[in-house]
């Protein structure tokens, strides 16, 4: 897939030719009805990672000056009001300060909140396999059409290449194929008739 080359600029990096799997859908979308400036995927991943960073830096500043004031006030705060928070973490089991959590992942509750780590970990692994799937997608295609070549016959083979165009075509421009030939409305003949 590195030898595709598309027509898309990145606005941040400003990297070129770039293929339509560089961006999300919604952004390509909105760049084609309003041209506007794209933002590929590895920016907007950049970004969240800074203001999830920034983020956990505030909430450890504010627990540990909390901290702070809570001992030099009266000593630890025995009715537990300034105390942190102790959260369970839904995928490493650990308890953690609330601080260790994004304030979303804590109103869920107990038992389904999960910490920035696996919250970021959870995230990384989504974006590996979605990447991974359309690769696959693409290989079992190519198999696919040298599977038909080897059968000879031509209807299976232009099936094949067809549906690898499609896939290679989507990478490239990110718009998924659209399906054509089908009748699916009134049309002539398809009516349930004039109730004369």
């Amino acid at each position: 897939t590195d030898k595709w080359a598309g027509n898309f600029e990145c606005g941040t990096c400003r990297r070129k030719r770039l293929v339509g799997s560089e961006f999300s859908k919604k952004a390509l979308d909105k760049h084609r009805k309003t041209n506007s400036i794209l933002k590929c995927k590895r920016c907007v991943a950049e970004v969240e990672q800074k203001e999830r960073e920034a983020a956990a830096k505030r909430a450890e500043a504010k627990s540990s000056s909390s901290h702070t004031t809570a001992a030099g006030a009266g000593g630890g705060g025995g009715d537990g009001t300034n105390a942190p928070t102790i959260v369970s973490c839904a995928s490493c089991n650990k308890s953690l300060p609330s601080s260790s959590f994004n304030r979303s992942q804590v109103s869920k509750g107990e038992g389904k909140a999960r910490c920035r780590a696996c919250v970021e970990k959870a995230l990384a692994e989504e974006e590996k396999v979605s990447s991974q799937s359309k690769v696959d997608r693409i290989a079992k295609a190519r198999e696919n059409v040298r599977a038909a070549e080897g059968s000879g016959n031509l209807l299976e083979i232009v099936k094949a290449e067809a549906e690898l165009s499609a896939l290679e075509a989507e990478h490239v421009t990110g718009l998924k194929p659209v399906i054509m030939g089908r009748r699916t409305g009134r049309g002539r003949g398809g009516g349930r008739g004039r109730g004369r």
